[in-house]
């Protein structure tokens, strides 16, 4: 009868196939089966340590010789083929506390999405402890994804390779693909690398063209950013001081996927230029002329891209309504308010974490929306798909304001109710809309329009996933849709952004519910002791 350990090994070599099996004929993710096949190594590893540990210490007959050196070839074997097959299924584990050779979530979203060689040449300080884990990083990193060619090269002893490149500083990054290059100069920080991919990776630099002229943050007189870094308890982050109103951290954000920006004064043009991929009016606080109403109205039926930010100070005036009437919107008046789902204690900062399907949403979480005004749909338009982006709870409200601009006036409520004692009700707060203008076929247009600029803004950029849903409403406008979504960098230190309900389930579960468990369970000790 087999003794308990044979079923042991016996159980071992069954997983191990086992494992292998699935490695090989189940899961697509080249991470998923490298972990799997690695496991099955591990498992073939003590499977042999106990079968070695049954083998005499010296063998005695005839056959002594020959059968010592036997199995001396086969364990040379054995471990030259676990050896290749750990090489050609490469798995990485970081075991440190602080994560240090994990590389950032946006270096292997972007590996992982390449379907085309990229090469990053990696001159680094060898008496840099971040540089020597960046290091590391990127070639623990391109061992896994093969369309990544890395190289990692000390930039004291290869001073010929470095003049080559034009490259003086330390921890430079040269990044290269079909023919593009994009340089880092004296970064460790891999998110940077990512970006820089996924920069070369674009054929062409699309353009976000920002409107000036009513009041808007952007290019505003006296209005300057600087970026500095700020020491943690890890590594320094990089943070920029900038008005809090301004659009900065949007700015740099899709500068680093490979877009430009410029301004555009509204009411000095007679057109809009084709070269804006993007046209963006974030913030404005006079209202449009009836030209410039007509001017975008002509930039949609020529099949534009238009991204309207309107905060609740901002005057919609008639011709505005009857433009954006033709395709079943409205911009209400007042403020929103949402009991149930704000940041912290201000009901006005409304919170939402839930959102339809759409591509500008599918990886977004949790927003705020600081003071937002109602956006309404009307109607569906013929010819034009409409997706209601962002929508409050069924506790809201729009709230009037005390003192409505005048070019408002004529524009009706709109909401579930005026004030706090009306009916509540979802209120929608950004609509995105794709199709044809109406009475035009030729060109299909894209639109987007929020009831909030200040999410946007410098100030509320980095809280929660609101510069997610900036950047990402930017790129679906543009039809970039084909390239990884990236988390952009906010340049700020990190913070957490609770709802009112999370705070309320916090509070209880740390200050009531904690507590009175350890006093139960001393009182429970005490009793049994007893």
């Amino acid at each position: 009868m087999p003794s308990g350990r044979t079923w042991f090994e016996a159980t071992l070599v069954i997983l191990a196939v086992v494992l292998g099996l699935v490695a090989g004929f189940g899961p697509s993710d080249d991470r998923v089966v490298s972990t799997l096949y690695f496991a099955a190594w591990c498992v073939a590893l003590v499977v042999l340590f106990s079968l070695g540990l049954r083998l005499p210490l010296h063998l005695r007959g005839g056959y002594a010789l020959p059968a010592a050196a036997g199995i001396i070839v086969a364990a040379l074997g054995v471990g030259l083929l676990a050896n290749i097959a750990l090489y050609r299924h490469d798995a990485h584990f970081d075991l440190t506390a602080t994560g240090t050779y994990t590389p950032p979530q946006e270096l292997e979203t972007v590996a992982r999405s390449l379907d085309r060689d990229v090469s990053v040449t990696y001159f680094y300080n060898s008496q840099d402890g971040s540089a020597l884990a960046a290091r590391d990083v990127l070639t623990a990193t391109a061992r896994r994804d093969p369309h990544l060619r890395v190289r990692v090269l000390d930039l004291d002893k290869e001073l010929v390779a470095a003049r080559d490149y034009g490259v003086r500083i330390y921890n430079t990054a040269v990044v290269e693909s079909d023919g593009r290059h994009t340089e880092i100069d004296n970064s460790t920080d891999l998110r940077d690398v990512a970006f820089a991919i996924e920069r070369v990776l674009k054929q062409k630099t699309p353009t976000v063209c920002f409107v000036t002229g009513h009041g808007e943050a952007y290019g505003a007189a006296g209005s300057h950013a600087h970026l500095g870094h700020t020491e943690t308890l890890g590594d320094p982050i990089a943070t920029l001081e900038a008005p809090s109103a301004g659009v900065d951290r949007l700015q740099l954000a899709i500068e680093a996927i490979g877009y430009s920006d410029r301004g555009l004064t509204m009411p000095t043009v007679s057109e809009i230029p084709t070269d804006c991929a993007v046209l963006a009016d974030i913030g404005p606080r006079s209202a449009y002329s009836s030209e410039e109403v007509a001017l975008l109205k002509n930039y949609l039926a020529r099949g534009g891209h238009l991204l309207l930010m309107y905060d609740p100070e901002f005057p919609a005036t008639v011709e505005l309504q009857g433009m954006l009437g033709e395709v079943g919107l409205e911009v209400g008046n007042g403020t929103v308010i949402d009991p149930t789902n704000h940041a912290g204690t201000e009901q006005d900062k409304v919170a939402v974490p839930y959102y339809p399907p759409h591509p500008i949403t599918d990886q977004v979480a949790l927003t705020v929306f600081p003071a937002p005004r109602p956006i309404r749909l009307l109607r569906q338009t013929p010819g034009v798909q409409a997706t209601s982006l962002v929508s409050t709870s069924q506790d809201s409200y729009v709230q009037a304001s005390p003192t409505a601009p005048s070019a408002m006036a004529s524009a009706r409520p709109v909401g579930p109710a005026q004030g706090n004692s009306g009916p509540r009700g979802p209120v929608t707060l950004a609509v995105a809309l794709q199709g044809n203008w109406p009475e035009d076929d030729q060109n299909p247009f894209r639109l987007v329009l929020f009831g909030s600029a200040s999410f946007a803004a410098n100030a509320f950029f980095p809280h929660a996933s609101n510069g997610d849903l900036a950047v990402s409403t930017v790129r679906w406008l543009a039809g970039d849709t084909g390239a990884p979504k990236l988390k952009p960098i906010a340049y700020a230190v990190p913070e957490v952004i609770l709802t009112n309900s999370q705070m309320q389930v916090t509070f209880f579960l740390v200050e009531i519910l904690l507590p009175l468990s350890v006093m139960l369970l001393g009182v429970t000790v005490w009793w049994w002791r007893r």
